[in-house]
């Protein structure tokens, strides 16, 4: 029995080793916090120089913990809204790039309705929180804060209400979206859900390091052990609860998506739309692929093309007063253009 011993012996060891490794090299890569990409700092006061029919109102939105996160509501001077649209930032962002991003929105009549997240812009600051740029429970309050604080204001209760999220603001959305079935409409740039990810650039950033065949050798369910080991440990860290996207795509059922693309994002890289919208049943979704777009910057890149992408989905929104899930018929999925499929569950790439 003593050779049965050594080896269990050698295989916890080696097991042990392989952990470590994979953690020592991920976690200062995954865990510390990314840059912001964008900086349109000012862009209130250039919206408003060059649009003379938008009024902006600056508001204060109470969260059920006590913070107060702040932002503002654009709205047309001399029109009703054709509908509202709440706008969630990526991280290391604020709420006042809204203004550019939703600017054919705001021009065809559109209410855009944005705000800072917790520890970002002008909202207060928690203390016990460490924002990265993983989605966590924090996010996804600030965002139900938001919808509550707009529900509870006549002068815009009324208003159909869409959603408009980038990055870590785009996953907010979707799991927001998900848990109320008032929401009809979501549009996302740069989303992800946090598991597949990490994979992806666990795999991209070890292939600097060693050559490809050695990690196709690692099995996909050491990574994502240690993934889980590290989301643990940041959690901790970062005074948060991380929030997986995956479960909650499923209840995404009779919703109209929208998903922006950036060909050229290295970030999070175009396959990771296709690995949610793979998920997602009984939908009606857009995949728009943006040429020469990185990460949060495709309105920078074409703007043209986004601007229009965004103007003709929310559009819909605005036909009715209360949108009709489609028939079994008519559902499906249109994609512009195909994007590659793959399993991430069968394979480590």
């Amino acid at each position: 029995m003593s050779w049965l011993f050594w080896c269990i012996v050698i295989v916890i060891l080696l097991e042990l080793v392989i952990q470590y490794c994979i953690m020592r090299a991920a976690y200062p890569v995954l865990f510390a916090p990314m840059p912001g990409r964008l900086d349109l700092a000012g862009s209130t006061d250039d919206l408003l120089k060059q649009n003379h029919t938008v009024q902006i109102e600056h508001v204060e939105i109470p969260t059920t913990n006590g913070l107060i996160l702040r932002g503002f509501i654009a709205t047309p001077k001399k029109s009703d809204p054709q509908g509202l649209i709440l706008f969630c930032h990526p991280f290391k962002s604020s709420g006042a790039i809204a203004l550019s991003q939703c600017r054919a929105l705001l021009q065809a009549g559109f209410a855009v309705f944005s705000f800072d997240f917790r520890n970002h812009g002008e909202s207060d600051i928690d203390l016990n929180y460490q924002a990265i740029h993983w989605l966590s429970k924090h996010e996804i309050n600030d965002v139900k804060s938001a919808i509550h604080f707009i529900r509870t204001q006549s002068k815009w209760a009324h208003l159909q209400l869409g959603l408009l999220g980038m990055s870590r603001g785009a996953g907010a959305a979707l799991v927001v979206a998900a848990q109320s079935s008032q929401i009809q409409f979501v549009a996302c740039e740069g989303a992800f859900a946090n598991e597949d990810l990490f994979l992806d650039h666990a795999i991209r950033w070890g292939e600097r390091f060693v050559p490809r065949w050695f990690i196709q050798l690692v099995p996909t369910w050491e990574v994502v052990f240690a993934f889980r080991i590290m989301l643990w440990y940041s959690q901790k860290r970062q005074g948060c609860q991380y929030v997986n996207l995956k479960p909650y795509l499923s209840s995404l059922r009779d919703r109209d998506l929208l998903f922006l693309v950036g060909e050229k994002d290295q970030s999070v890289v175009p396959r990771m739309t296709e690995l949610i919208t793979r998920k997602i049943h009984d939908s009606r979704i857009t995949v728009c692929s943006v040429p020469d777009a990185i990460h949060n910057a495709g309105r920078n890149a074409q703007p043209q093309q986004y601007d229009s992408a965004l103007l003709h989905f929310f559009s819909q929104m605005s036909v009715g007063d209360s949108p009709q899930p489609a028939s079994n018929s008519e559902k499906q999925t249109k994609t512009e253009p195909e994007l590659v499929s793959g399993d991430i569950s069968s394979s480590i790439y």
